[in-house]
Order: structure tokens, then sequence, then C-alpha cells
């Protein structure tokens, strides 16, 4: 059973599509719904839209209509995807011949927002939920390794670019308390915390888990020590108001040693797993 939220959203959008172009095979949840882990009003609303044929002017601009419809009944719901030809599916953006995204309440020709990854045609393929049109069997298949490549990758690029802005800012000499913004804060233990912890899982376990899935999962198998740091991630994820710091350097302090941690263990877990990959690929041939 879908969130009320969610169910709401999507009725009302497909069926405004549904009213206005004809060449809507079938619309996907993936994301955080998929996964069972949404939170109204922290989570996004994530979902594919698989058409017939590529998308000509007159079905953009319905498309770019029935959107508006919906950001003005429901607005602030967070809903964002992308309308994708089904033989695209799997493919990297790049090799995408026609993609359209809804993202930031706009509608881009140019991919901007797209969600287009390896992590997205996994969720997809092993729990996507239809809301609208045909089922669809997915046949492209699941490469554990173009998976974790994909995941190391991120960890590498997007994630060290936090934890160098994290460093910077807290290598500022005689930082205060007061120099530090709560709820810029908040957001960064939250989105690096949970975010780089579900880089670890995927790594680790070979599957993909939502952001308090991964949570959790620290919780349970990180060293103890971090646990504060997770549970005030999860508090901040969930929209609680309880909070397990009272410095704000401290928080930022294990924030940053967290991320480090994380960064070394995930490239550490990252090349056990390729080696043993590689071995067993030996060993069939």
């Amino acid at each position: 059973m879908l969130p009320a939220l969610v169910e709401k959203t999507m009725y009302l959008l497909c069926s405004s599509l549904n009213a206005r172009i004809s060449n809507i095979e079938s619309v996907y949840l993936y994301g955080s719904v998929a996964l069972k882990d949404y939170i109204e009003g922290s989570s996004d609303i994530d979902f594919l839209a698989i058409v017939r044929n590529p998308l000509t002017q007159s079905d953009i601009q319905a498309i770019v209509a029935a959107h508006e419809e919906v950001e003005v009944v429901i607005p602030n719901t967070g809903i964002m995807g992308a309308y994708i030809l089904f033989d695209d599916l799997e493919n990297k953006q790049n090799e995408i011949s026609s993609l359209l995204t809804y993202y930031d309440k706009q509608i881009n020709t140019n991919g901007l927002g797209a969600d287009i990854n390896p992590i997205t045609w996994w969720i997809l393929k092993k729990h996507g939920i239809k809301i609208y049109g045909t089922d669809l069997t997915f046949n492209y298949d699941l490469e554990i390794a173009s998976l974790l490549e994909y995941v190391i990758s991120n960890l590498n690029s997007y994630w060290v670019n936090w934890i160098n802005r994290l460093e910077k800012k807290l290598s500022f000499d005689n930082l205060s308390e007061q120099d530090i913004n709560v709820k810029q804060l908040d957001k960064a233990v939250e989105w690096c915390t949970l975010g780089m912890l579900r880089q670890l899982y995927t790594l680790k376990e070979h599957d993909i888990t939502s952001k308090i899935g991964s949570g959790n999962y620290g919780i349970t198998e990180l060293p103890e020590k971090w646990n504060r740091l997770i549970h005030e991630a999860i508090a901040i994820k969930r929209l609680q108001t309880n909070r397990y710091y009272k410095s704000q350097i401290q928080r930022l302090t294990d924030l940053l040693a967290f991320l480090r941690f994380i960064h070394l263990e995930a490239n550490h877990v990252y090349n056990n797993s390729i080696d043993s990959l590689n071995y067993r690929r030996t060993l069939t041939q």
C-alpha cells in the first residue's frame, strides 16, 4: 500500500497525463517509495515513465501541462522523475536517445536532474512499483561489478568533495559554536552520514537499501562509537526534534571523522570484493 500523499500525487499525475498524451506505456516508482522507506516531507517521490516513441514537441507540452496541474493542486510534494524509451532502460545517461526529466518543478529536455545510474536500474528491476499502464518485464542484466564500480566512483568523487568541504570548515582558525549554521549542519549530518552508509552497505552486501535502512545497518555493523552520530542522522531524516549533541563543533568533528572512516572502509571492501569476483570468474572459465 502506497503512502497516502504518494498515491494522491501519482494518481493525479497519471490521470492528467492520460488525458493529454497517448505515448505513455507505463509509470513506475522507484527510490524510497519502492524501498518502503518514504517519509513525507523528507523523501522525494521518484518515478520513471516509459514512453512508446520518442517524445514530440506536442508530447512535451502535454507533459508540462500535466506537471503544472499537479503542482497547483498538490504543491511541494518533491516529485521528480524521467520520461524514457523502454529500449534505453539500463543505458548510461549519455547513451540515452530520448530523455526528458522533471526536476526542481521544471521540465528539462537536457536531462538535468536525471537520476539515471546503476542504482536506479537495480531498484527498478527488483523493487519497482507499477502505478500506471502495462506491466513490464525488465530483462536487462544486473551486473554486480558494474554496480560496485559506480558506487566506489561516486564515493571517491562526490562524497570525497563533501569531506574536503567539511575539512575546510573545521580548519578555520578560532572556529566557534556561533560560526556554525545549525540547520546547514543538520542537513550535512543527515545527507552525508546516511548517504555514505548506503554506499558502504552496497559494497559489502551487494544490494541496495534505503537511507534509514543504511542507518540501522550502521548501528548494527559498525563500532559503537559511531552510534550517536547515526542516531542523530536518522532523527533528522525522520523530521524528529530530538538531538544527540550539545556542541556543534563536536558534531562537525565527529561527522568528518565518520566520513573519513567510511571512505577508507568502503575502498577496502571494494578492493576485496573485486578480487573475489575476479577469482570466481577464473574458476568458471
